[in-house]
């Protein structure tokens, strides 16, 4: 009698994990963190530290011609310091310390052509962001001595605005290993109003399904309503796009500690390139990237910029 007990469970439990494996995964919880050591152990400078975490859910809609929407929440926090995490003297600066605290709600239409993002987002700058506190908290782990510099940092400026993004696919046939789309995207408040526009390309190998951008990792829509299944994705992804900055008071505000009253500038237009390689897995989407932008300030010497992202994220 034990045997025929073993193998109903065993085919009972083989069962349960199929109509588990069917169960469409609508939500996401993950994390995405930035920081310029993940390209190099040598870098600590600009955008030196950026953690966000985020929620998703995907139900269908009707509205328009969509066919999907995702509702989505981010809170993220991010630090900025000159060429060297301590520099004390804005003198000697090429771009202020800042830290930015910030949430965003938004809500994302889908369908296999195109995706339409519209959301609020609210923030503020300042010593309440915690910038300070948390890059000495990280470079206690490399043994490196608390900065001076945050002394001078934005002081507080809080904002509330909107951000608009839009992506169109123009080249798209599942048998092709290519995928070209159009980007653009625009946020306004007032601590940021930029304007964004430029292209996205996803390589896939031939070991692998081409997904439309309604349903892959690549633009955050890697998650399934009734009419969609999930499909396995591993490929590399370019987005390249040409920013104007019309403000950006991580740059321009005003400084606690300014005795000298030196003014930083704006660069108006930056290019920024991200290059990826991603995993769209059953139940995880993780990738990483190494990101490339020219200066933001017209301080700034370098030509060009650099700092790496992780993405990890668990669908349910």
């Amino acid at each position: 009698m034990k045997l025929p007990r073993v193998l109903f469970f065993l085919t009972l439990s083989l069962h349960v994990y199929h109509l588990n494996a069917q169960i469409k995964k609508n939500k996401e919880f993950g994390f995405s963190s930035d920081n310029d050591l993940y390209v190099s152990f040598f870098l600590d400078e600009y955008y030196t530290n950026g953690l966000e975490l985020f929620y998703k859910k995907a139900t269908p809609t009707k509205y328009g011609h969509f066919t999907k929407k995702i509702k989505e929440i981010r809170l993220g926090q991010k630090m900025y310091n000159p060429y060297n995490s301590d520099i004390p003297n804005v003198y000697n600066q090429d771009r202020p310390y800042a830290g930015y605290v910030y949430a965003r709600y938004s809500e994302r239409f889908i369908n296999d052509k195109n995706i339409l993002t519209i959301g609020i987002n609210t923030g503020y700058t300042g010593k309440k962001t915690g910038a300070k506190e948390a890059q000495n908290f990280i470079h206690q782990f490399y043994d490196i001595p608390e900065s001076e510099g945050w002394k001078t940092q934005v002081k507080q400026i809080l904002s509330i605005g909107i951000h608009l993004d839009y992506v169109y696919n123009f080249y798209y046939k599942p048998e092709k290993k290519t995928q070209i789309s159009l980007i653009n995207k625009t946020t306004l408040n007032s601590i940021f109003a930029n304007f964004s526009s430029g292209l996205a390309f996803k390589f896939h190998s031939k070991h692998y399904k081409h997904t439309s951008i309604a349903n892959t990792s690549f633009f955050g829509t890697a998650l399934q309503t009734n009419s969609e299944n999930w499909v396995k994705e591993c490929y590399w992804g370019v987005k390249s796009y040409v920013t104007y900055q019309a403000k950006d008071n991580t740059i321009t505000g005003e400084l606690w500690n300014n005795p000298t009253q030196k003014e930083f500038h704006i660069e108006p237009f930056v290019w920024l390139t991200d290059i990826g390689y991603y995993w769209n897995l059953e139940r995880w989407n993780i990738s990483y990237h190494q990101v490339f932008h020219t200066k933001k300030t017209q301080e700034i010497s370098s030509k060009w910029i650099r700092y790496g992202t992780i993405n990890v994220s668990y669908k349910f």
